[in-house]
């Protein structure tokens, strides 16, 4: 936003003298005068007479006026503002082994798998609905992991290109996808974050709050070269707080009957991390848990003004300088007077 003031308002009040020197100069006394015995030759040599000098005091009143503007330093404001903002660092580890295929996340009346209803509440949780804010000023990454863990996206703020990532993700095929190393995937997730820097971007625009973990799963870890012990030990020791979500209602036997997963692990991990575990056991809960996290892990935005002043003092100066040039040149040519 833009704004014109002056810096010394008050020297203003000099422009109320103006008409007192109109005032002076209307009422000057008689001049002294020179008798001549013929004004021919005076005639001859031209000069102005009459109301046409006039317009010398007109252009002694604009300088001296422009001066006055000038003295009283008109500038131009240029307001603007910047947000900072400290930030959290959020790095999904998601589990898309082979039983993320199951349907029992489905909201009512459709048939979708676990990894489709955990992929669409992951996208409201980073870009925001009627339940959930987004967390625009997060650094958010992925991991997946099965068999083996790798890192699909890295910490980002652009979450569009995450989004696009995560709609990309599919269960892990083959043989791969029917072990769960949650160590290896929660490892590598400490391993990203723990040198993270303290500022990014600018150096001013953003700083690191916290550092934050979620890792979800729907089985128990039976695979991998890091227990989930040890690798909960390292987001400790790392001051990374894990949030544990349990998906799903449990393992599907082959007539049907559901095996409840052991989350004592996931349990053990949140509390010695200073992070939460949860259950989600439908799409609804999975929700509810993420609007959780969402209360519990907030960045903090300010807004900062910045005014920046341009001086406009020059303009009036020029002007009260062509004035008075102009006057000085019309007194000594055209609207001379003789004597």
């Amino acid at each position: 936003m833009t704004r014109f003031s002056f810096a010394y308002p008050l020297v203003l009040l000099a422009l109320l003298l103006l008409p007192l020197y109109w005032h002076l100069w209307l009422r000057r006394g008689a001049r002294p005068a020179i008798r001549y015995s013929s004004l021919a030759a005076l005639r001859v040599a031209g000069g102005a007479r009459g109301r046409g000098r006039l317009i010398l005091p007109v252009l002694r009143t604009i300088a001296l006026a422009a001066l006055i503007v000038a003295v009283a330093r008109p500038r131009m404001a240029d307001a603007s503002s910047r947000l900072f903002a400290e930030g959290i660092a959020i790095q999904m580890v998601l589990d898309t082994s082979g039983s993320m295929r199951d349907f029992d996340l489905s909201p009512r009346g459709e048939r979708v798998s676990r990894l489709a209803v955990v992929k669409e509440i992951f996208t409201k949780f980073v870009l925001g609905d009627d339940k959930l804010p987004g967390r625009p000023n997060d650094l958010i990454g992925m991991i997946r992991f099965a068999k083996y863990a790798d890192s699909v996206c890295p910490l980002t703020l652009d979450h569009q290109s995450l989004i696009d990532i995560v709609n990309k993700t599919e269960v892990t095929p083959g043989e791969e996808g029917n072990a769960t190393a949650i160590g290896d995937g929660l490892a590598l997730g400490v391993e990203r974050l723990k040198d993270l820097r303290r500022t990014v971007g600018s150096g001013e625009q953003l700083t690191i709050k916290s550092k934050v973990i979620i890792l979800l799963s729907d089985g128990e870890n039976n695979a991998g070269m890091v227990a989930p012990e040890q690798a909960g030990d390292m987001a400790a020791t790392c001051g990374i707080r894990v949030y544990t979500i349990l998906a799903g209602t449990g393992a599907q036997t082959v007539i049907g009957r559901r095996i409840p997963v052991d989350d004592s692990v996931l349990r053990g991990i949140a509390a010695k991390t200073g992070g939460r575990s949860f259950r989600a056991q439908s799409a609804d809960a999975l929700t509810s848990v993420y609007e959780q996290i969402d209360t519990l892990e907030r960045s903090r935005v300010e807004e900062r003004s910045h005014v920046r002043w341009s001086e406009e003092s020059l303009p009036w100066l020029l002007a009260a300088f062509a004035a008075l040039a102009l006057q000085t040149l019309l007194d000594a040519t055209l609207l001379r007077k003789i004597p």
